[in-house]
């Protein structure tokens, strides 16, 4: 029988708590909470929709992680933690705790990096579902694999199949899209002129971004002539944009079993200050 593997991001999902839950909710003592509800409604909701068998989550390390050391300027663009924001992290991990759910994060690689990871040693007849807002997260997709981006409306539901229709690449290719065309998300440049359809119409006549620098002589225009004098930069980027699915973690699937004391649960939620159902698990 086909068992059931949901790994979440846990700072995907924790920036989308905070951004789509108003600052107002607060406890008594005036604690911003609305990040911590909104990311223990998500997991609660995942729980009840799938049942899963394995529930792991990913996190980032406050260190600077290998792509850093590659690039300074790697997601230096990006705004320091709010603080009302920053103050509700510890509740979170608490609350991961609580629902005895490893949390797993590895100093100098990312939380996609842990992912990739665990996705990529999945017990034999396992469907793992990625739970990420975070579009790196495609390159992952597999026969095995899905990726899933949560939506209050509708989940998003990414398929090697669906990526391969919406971007014309496959999910492995992902890297190399993002090497040629840039990811703002991340501060990568890409090459000058270079955009998604010119990327993708490269990628699917050459294979790779590597044939297709083998190639940059015979593509026309200034964006073909951006891509010859950028050789090198494209390689970084392809490996910047590459989700290292090799880390050394250790990954216990016993230990990420699904299963929880909902009096320990109910005691951190109300010690929280949150009132919500506590999800049942079969």
């Amino acid at each position: 029988m086909s068992k059931t593997c949901l790994i979440l991001d846990c700072f995907a999902l924790t920036y989308r708590a905070f951004f789509g839950l108003p600052t107002t909710i607060r406890t008594q003592n005036g604690n911003a909470i609305n990040a911590v509800l909104g990311f223990y409604n998500t997991v609660s909701s995942l729980i009840k929709q799938f049942q899963p068998d394995f529930l792991f989550v990913a996190s980032d390390c406050p260190q600077p992680t290998f792509r850093h050391l590659l690039y300074s300027q790697y997601k230096a663009q990006r705004p320091p933690m709010p603080e009302d924001l920053k103050s509700q992290i510890p509740l979170i991990k608490e609350l991961i705790h609580s629902l005895s759910i490893p949390l797993i994060e590895m100093p100098g690689y990312e939380a996609d990096d842990v992912i990739g990871t665990i996705s990529s040693n999945v017990p034999e007849n396992t469907h793992c579902y990625i739970i990420t807002t975070d579009r790196d997260a495609l390159q992952l997709a597999a026969e095995n694999v899905t990726i899933i981006a949560p939506n209050s409306r509708a989940n998003k539901v990414f398929t090697p199949e669906i990526i391969q229709y919406e971007t014309g690449i496959p999910p492995h290719r992902v890297p190399d899209l993002k090497a040629l065309m840039g990811d703002a998300s991340d501060n990568i440049p890409g090459v000058p002129l270079v955009g998604p359809k010119t990327a993708s119409r490269w990628l699917k006549k050459y294979g790779s971004v590597e044939n297709v620098l083998d190639n940059a002589h015979q593509l026309k225009g200034k964006a073909g002539a951006n891509l010859a004098n950028s050789k090198e930069e494209v390689m970084l980027y392809k490996k910047l944009a590459t989700i290292d699915c090799n880390v050394p973690t250790y990954c216990c699937w016993k230990a990420g079993r699904l299963r929880f004391d909902a009096n320990e649960v109910r005691t951190t939620l109300d010690n929280i200050g949150i009132r919500a159902a506590i999800p049942d698990v079969g």
